[in-house]
């Protein structure tokens, strides 16, 4: 393929990705809308059709089809490894019960074995407001069918000589509708019922592992909740879910089998392991958070949440500072909380916890389950250092990580070795994340439309946990903190000053602030446990 012929098919490929009719081939990617994610989805795109490897930073590092074109055209073909399933663990002589499960899943599935009692931590929580006049029994169908196209939603987890082993069953829950039109304080009472069923943990060795209630409201109201089992859900699962039920309560016919797209794998495992080694040996030291006793459990047993909202304006902006930076409005927040840790603690070296969606990689985007990676995001949080180069530096960093997913996290801590902590995560203290909002889109005529997003609960998976949630007017920061170890001022303060410095990114970002430095003496009177 000439680079002219090469550039044209690029810019194909681009407006795809981007969900533009066209572009032209000086449109830089990330501008246009592109962030790490889409630009995961467009390499695996540009794979199949040039036959080369492209890796998120070939795209980060030349954003336009032109400059794409140019860089690949020294490429040779067939360079991109031919799909193959990951490595079998030695299969033991008898028979074993289901079907090995992915190495995320695994470890997602050891790391709750490890947190009894907190098993509600790994419930995958959405609340979405319905529009249209909604029918509860083609609702019901319409959900019927779509347990039924996906078996990982009918699936249990047994364990079969140590290891888990996925059992698709028959079993397709109902869907519960609770009728509050007539009830005095049907508001109330709504918000209660949520809450009860946010607090019933599903057990993965019996299932099913989806509920989902209906609820009729006042004055034509009616809102959805689906609930989910980590094992077999993540965020990305949930707009999935919300988009296929909407189409299938309008045609049931018109819900067929998702896409069947051959898998990608990523660079190999020794390759990804030698790029964490370089960044995270030696080991992050455990941040001095403002905790007040010692770490004597599990994180997350019992939380509460700090809410601060960051309205339509500051995202906006946050979303253009990203773009600045070939990246989404992740990560500014994501500097921003690396910012406000910096200065709770006094610490320089910041390393993050965040998922990333494996979906393009694996030849999934339509498929429901857990095909997310954990991985760390290390920052260096210096004086001297702009709020434009933290966000450039946040920026390279999450690049590097979406390449470098393929490695299972209890993978990475075997191989790093890194010291472990009663009560910690290995490498990183905070978990960062950022969900979208889920918006199925104008509600056709007879048809219904879906719009919300996930919902806080009072278990979690972490001491600390800075969520952003997209909604119809700006965003919502939810700062879950363990309350064993984190007083609700203390979780205040740290909410407020995530706001605060991202005011001062959005400020001046190419000129460090006059507080970057800020001593953990802010928080006088709390102990300090590493």
């Amino acid at each position: 393929m000439t680079e002219p012929d090469l550039t044209q098919r690029l810019c194909e490929l681009f407006a795809t990705a981007l969900d533009l009719d066209s572009v032209t081939a000086d449109t830089d990617f990330f501008v246009a809308g592109g962030h790490s994610l889409s630009a995961l989805e467009l390499s695996v795109a540009v794979e199949e059709a040039v036959g080369v490897r492209v890796r998120v930073r070939d795209i980060f590092d030349a954003a336009s089809p032109e400059l794409l074109a140019a860089r690949l055209a020294g490429l040779a073909p067939g360079a991109v490894e031919p799909a193959e399933p990951a490595a079998a663990r030695r299969r033991p002589a008898a028979a074993l019960p289901g079907a090995e499960v992915s190495e995320a899943t695994r470890w997602l599935w050891l790391e709750r074995q490890h947190g009894a009692g907190v098993s509600g931590a790994y419930t995958v929580p959405c609340l979405l407001d319905g529009e249209g006049a909604v029918d509860a029994d083609r609702l019901a169908a319409a959900l019927d069918g779509l347990l039924r196209r996906h078996p990982v939603l009918r699936t249990v987890f047994v364990e079969a000589q140590g290891e888990p082993r996925a059992v698709v069953t028959d079993d397709v829950p109902p869907l519960e509708v609770v009728d509050l039109r007539g009830h005095d304080q049907g508001d109330s009472r709504f918000d209660a019922l949520v809450d009860e069923r946010l607090a019933v943990p599903f057990d993965p060795s019996t299932g099913p592992l989806t509920r989902t209630t209906l609820f009729l409201r006042a004055d034509a109201r009616w809102s959805l909740l689906l609930l989910a089992d980590h094992l077999v859900c993540d965020g990305r699962s949930l707009e999935i879910l919300a988009t296929q039920l909407v189409a299938a309560y309008a045609d049931p016919a018109a819900a067929g089998p998702p896409e069947d797209r051959p898998a990608h794998r990523s660079s190999g495992q020794e390759a990804s392991l030698e790029h964490w080694r370089r960044v995270l040996l030696p080991p992050p030291a455990p941040l001095p958070l403002p905790v007040r006793g010692p770490r004597t459990q599990r994180a997350g047993s019992a939380t509460g949440i700090a809410v601060r909202e960051i309205g339509p304006d500051v995202q906006r902006r946050l979303t253009d500072l990203g773009r600045r930076h070939h990246a989404g409005p992740f990560v500014p927040l994501a500097a921003a909380v690396a910012r406000t840790l910096a200065g709770i603690t006094g610490s320089t070296d910041i390393c993050l916890g965040t998922p990333v969606d494996r979906r393009a990689r694996l030849g999934a985007n339509d498929a429901v389950g857990f095909h997310v990676a954990t991985v760390p995001l290390r920052l260096q949080v210096r004086d001297e250092v702009s709020a434009d180069d933290l966000v450039d530096q946040a920026a390279q960093h999450t690049v590097d990580a979406v390449d470098h997913s393929g490695v299972a996290f209890d993978t990475l801590v075997a191989a790093l070795a890194p010291p472990r902590s009663p009560g910690r995560m290995p490498f990183f203290d905070v978990w960062v994340a950022l969900y979208p909002r889920i918006d199925t889109g104008p509600c056709a005529p007879g048809g219904i439309a879906l719009r919300g997003g996930p919902i806080p609960q009072r278990i979690g998976m972490f001491e600390l946990s800075f969520q952003f949630v997209e909604h119809a007017d700006g965003m919502r920061l939810w700062l879950q903190y363990d309350t064993e170890l984190y007083a609700a001022d203390t979780a205040e303060r740290m909410a407020g000053r995530l706001v605060d410095e991202v005011a001062r990114l959005l400020r001046d970002p190419a000129e460090p602030g006059p507080e970057a430095a800020l001593t953990p003496r802010a928080f006088s009177g709390f102990r300090f446990d590493a």
